[in-house]
């Protein structure tokens, strides 16, 4: 196995649980252990022949020893998780979900440092992830969000719209639009479909210097703005997620028949049920570990699958930074929001093309986001988070030109 492969690996089996779970809802856990532990297999055996891998990395990646620590931290609350586990659904969440994050979505940072890995990965995805996809949209229950989570490294791919030939640009947008129109009470899908179209628009006017300026000016204000709102939050003087009950409910009806508030408040219970249980554990600083889980509402009730997944506390949220806070505790969220901050900056303030410049200022956007939903977990769209950071962090594509770029996605998407 190479690099190459692995891309396509990488998809296939990251995209095969949802599909799996569309068709049997709520047997995810057996699946997930297999392909998560094949696709650490063939990790391993990479590592295992390129004797120079360590090296080839540090000359292709910026930032590589913040990375490592990153890497680090989160094997030490790991271990921490796996010493501290007691039950037998720690032990089930820690195999099926806890070790396939921790060691192989972390490490596909590393996909984007090389191009061969780059190049297999997104085309691997336009082939294989969109035919697995297009199965989970004709299988996947009613209210459930597996298709636009599969479907979701097409944010990544809007970007790639200026670069592409004309039927792979066809291809990209229609894809966008089935995933846009699949389901309006998808706040996180639209949303994210409607900022990547708006950066991709500044491709049109990359020439005139305010575009840029706006740019690093709006990169400031994403990835401050979480920080600000946490401190205002935590002190009590003004809660962001509040501001929708100032507002006129907006809602919708679902395809159950039901009506959904797009504005309504689902956050602030599980700040309050995270940062409560850090407090009470005197955990701020290191959090609880990967087995960590804390107190909520459903925690009481005892009802079907509440009980068994709640009864002993909350191992998870919906806010992908939270989680890395109750796992690691602020040492924890910080280490991985600098990613982010780290990864945009090079994007925008050190690469020769307008699409690492794009790719910055989404990955600053997802730094933001991550307060709000992007739970990282074994999936294709975790994947393309930290793939997205990775090539921010990738010296060799940083260093092309537009031109460049133009030839190297026209090769990566040439299919014949």
């Amino acid at each position: 196995m190479n690099f190459s492969k692995l891309g396509k690996y990488t998809v296939i089996l990251s995209t095969i649980p949802a599909l799996y779970v569309s068709i049997y809802p709520g047997k995810i856990v057996l699946i997930t252990m297999l392909c998560s532990y094949i696709l650490l297999i063939g990790m391993l055996i990479i590592v295992a022949k390129l004797q120079v891998i360590n090296e080839k990395i540090n000359i292709n990646f910026d930032s590589v020893l913040y990375v490592k620590f990153f890497l680090f931290y989160n094997l030490l609350v790991l271990m921490r998780g796996i010493y501290d586990a007691k039950s037998d659904q720690d032990w089930i969440v820690m195999f099926s979900a806890t070790i396939p994050l921790f060691l192989v979505i972390h490490f596909s940072i590393y996909l984007a440092a090389y191009n061969t890995s780059i190049n297999s990965l997104i085309k691997s995805f336009m082939t294989y992830g969109v035919v697995l996809s297009i199965f989970i949209f004709f299988f996947e229950p009613p209210l459930s969000i597996d298709f636009t989570k599969s479907i979701s490294p097409i944010y990544l791919m809007i970007f790639l719209i200026p670069f592409v030939n004309k039927m792979n640009r066809i291809f990209i947008i229609f894809l966008t639009l089935i995933s846009f129109f699949s389901d309006f009470s998808n706040r996180s899908n639209l949303i994210n479909i409607c900022i990547a179209s708006v950066i991709t628009l500044s491709f049109f006017w990359k020439k005139r210097m305010w575009v840029l300026s706006l740019i690093k000016g709006a990169r400031i204000f994403l990835l401050s703005s979480p920080i600000v709102f946490l401190i205002l939050g935590l002190s009590g003087v003004f809660n962001v997620f509040l501001i929708g009950d100032m507002m006129q409910t907006y809602s919708i009806e679902t395809s159950n028949g039901n009506k959904q508030d797009l504005l309504i408040d689902s956050r602030t219970s599980i700040y309050s049920d995270v940062f409560s249980e850090l407090k009470k554990q005197e955990a701020f600083v290191f959090g609880l570990g990967a087995s960590g889980k804390t107190k909520t509402s459903l925690t009481e009730v005892s009802y079907a699958d509440f009980d068994k997944i709640y009864k002993e506390g909350r191992r998870r949220t919906e806010s992908g930074m939270l989680n890395y806070i109750q796992w690691g505790g602020m040492i924890g969220g910080l280490v991985y929001f600098l990613l982010f901050v780290k990864a945009s900056f090079l994007g925008i303030y050190r690469s020769r093309n307008w699409f690492c410049v794009m790719l910055g200022i989404w990955v600053a956007f997802k730094g933001l986001f991550s307060f709000i939903e992007d739970a990282t977990y074994f999936s294709v769209s975790s994947i393309f988070i930290f793939f997205a950071i990775g090539i921010c962090m990738s010296k060799k594509i940083r260093q092309l030109d537009d031109l460049e770029i133009k030839v190297f996605f026209k090769k990566t998407l040439k299919f014949n």
